[in-house]
């Protein structure tokens, strides 16, 4: 297909595509024109942002040179990016030129285009799973849903908190729980051991968190009682510790482990996962014998200093983060990469080999490729300098695919049956 056309906003937002400029795209600081095979037309139930103060870079087919589009017909415009629904990849990142050094709030901001009265994003299906597709969702039910089960559980604060989150804050994980599907959110911990430059309940720095964190820990009981309604009912039921309304996790493993021998005493049926930093390996000892199925590691690296830059972690290093991994597949546990994307990092030559070796070295299991929630230019701040050469995320898949035709691939949580 040819290449789209640029997408620009005006100051209150409205979205124009120009007559002739065609959409760029970017890696890192680097300005490409998207490949055929890197467009797909926009899902439903995507949404679209715009930047102030950043103009958008088209590309003029006429002269072949990048222009920067600062005004059109006289008036201001800025650039576009999209945010698709769960399962596609960001493959690049919205073009712009900075004028003015805001930090925009924590999205996986996507480049995109228009052609023929559609809308394309640089991305790709990563998952061919269609669980948190927006049709699957019906407001309606999910409050009725929600009003039943508070009506029935009224002392129960997980409940509550998780009524919250689904009502509120749109969490699918959250919906779920209240449709009886699916991969349900059990938040413990609201302590955490990390600061992550990209924390999407608490932030030290200039982001902006998208939503609170859970301002309590639930007791063994009130946890039990949210998991076990899930698993004896739920459709590919599974339940997970970690999510981004909390902390990490194995700094409530205490509470966890009995929450999932209560669990264990009714039922075997259904997953128990944990989304986690990996670091404490004796909680994950701990919680291996309790009964967790698996554990999803987070990493926006494989290389321990880019590593520490982003997680920036508080009491644990990066050799902790091995040896908890190291301690689940010794239990014979599940151990997927929670790898969070950022299109011009993740594809560069050095971090690609590390994660070819990453996965080689830790018998890793699957990995979800992640697209990374941040401001383009925040993350591009941290890693200036390192001189990274991007490659294309699209060659990455194929290179990690040719290298591990066993590891799965994919965005979403598995159920143990599909281990």
């Amino acid at each position: 297909m040819k290449l789209p056309f640029l997408l620009f906003a005006d100051k209150k937002g409205k979205i124009y595509s120009h007559p002739y400029l065609k959409m760029t795209a970017q890696a890192m600081d680097r300005v490409n024109l998207p490949e055929s095979s890197e467009l797909m037309l926009a899902p439903a139930g995507s949404s679209f942002f715009y930047f102030p103060g950043r103009f958008p870079i088209g590309y003029n087919p006429k002269t072949k040179t990048l222009e920067v589009l600062s005004k059109f017909k006289g008036k201001a415009v800025f650039a576009v990016a999209a945010f698709s629904i769960p399962a596609i990849l960001r493959l690049y990142n919205p073009s712009y030129a900075l004028n003015e050094n805001k930090v925009f709030p924590l999205w996986a901001y996507t480049a995109c285009g228009f052609y023929g009265n559609k809308y394309y994003i640089t991305a790709k299906r990563i998952d061919k799973r269609v669980r948190q597709s927006p049709r699957f969702y019906d407001s309606k039910l999910i409050l009725k849903n929600i009003r039943a089960t508070l009506s029935q559980f009224p002392k129960n604060r997980l409940y509550q908190h998780l009524s919250n989150c689904a009502l509120n804050y749109n969490c699918l994980a959250a919906k779920n729980l209240f449709l009886s599907r699916w991969e349900a959110p059990l938040p413990t911990a609201k302590a955490c051991n990390a600061r992550c430059s990209g924390c999407l309940s608490d932030q030290a720095s200039d982001c902006l968190s998208s939503h609170g964190r859970i301002k309590f820990t639930p007791s063994a009981k009130e946890i039990f009682e949210v998991a076990y309604n899930h698993l004896k009912v739920g459709k590919e039921a599974i339940v997970s510790f970690g999510q981004g309304c909390e902390g990490e996790p194995l700094l409530a493993s205490d509470t966890i482990a009995k929450s999932i021998y209560l669990l264990r005493e009714k039922t075997d049926r259904g997953t128990i996962n944990i989304n986690t930093n990996a670091s404490l390996p004796k909680k994950v000892k701990l919680l291996c014998l309790a009964g967790m199925d698996s554990f999803r590691v987070s990493l926006n690296s494989p290389v321990e200093k880019n590593y520490n830059l982003y997680f920036r972690p508080q009491g644990y290093k990066f050799k902790d983060v091995l040896a908890s991994i190291a301690m689940a597949k010794k239990h014979n546990k599940f151990v997927s990469l929670n790898l969070f994307v950022f299109p011009g990092f993740t594809d560069s030559e050095t971090e690609l080999k590390a994660l070819i070796k990453f996965i080689k070295n830790n018998g890793i299991d699957m990995i979800q490729w992640r697209n990374l929630n941040i401001d383009p230019q925040h993350y591009l701040n941290q890693y200036a300098g390192f001189g990274l050469e991007p490659q294309g995320m699209l060659l990455v898949l194929e290179t990690v695919r040719k290298k591990f035709p066993k590891l799965e691939f994919g965005y979403f949580n598995l159920p143990k049956e599909d281990f």
